[in-house]
């Protein structure tokens, strides 16, 4: 399922036009990218939680010449899934 996807079923449940539900769609996406921007942690009961996550530098490798080379620690999106989505998945 895509966003294209996602908006018809909003607009079909809702009985509401797609421009309007592709609108609820961006504000809520937006709502929660922001939030992580942020630094926040954004938690959806029954379903899941976003978080940012650290991942550490770490020395590599330069896989052309082999020489080695420093790689800078970075920020990453995570989700971790609610025990009401783990439960519907595995019914």
């Amino acid at each position: 399922m895509n966003k294209a996807d996602l908006t018809a079923a909003l607009a079909t449940e809702a009985g509401i036009a797609k421009v309007r539900a592709a609108g609820y769609i961006n504000i809520v996406f937006g709502t929660i990218h922001d939030a992580l921007v942020r630094g926040e942690k954004v938690t959806i009961s029954d379903f899941g939680t976003f978080k940012v996550q650290h991942r550490s530098g770490f020395t590599g490798h330069n896989p052309k010449n082999g020489t080695k080379m420093p790689v800078a620690p970075v920020k990453i999106p995570g989700f971790r899934a609610g025990k009401g989505l783990k439960e519907a998945l595995n019914v």
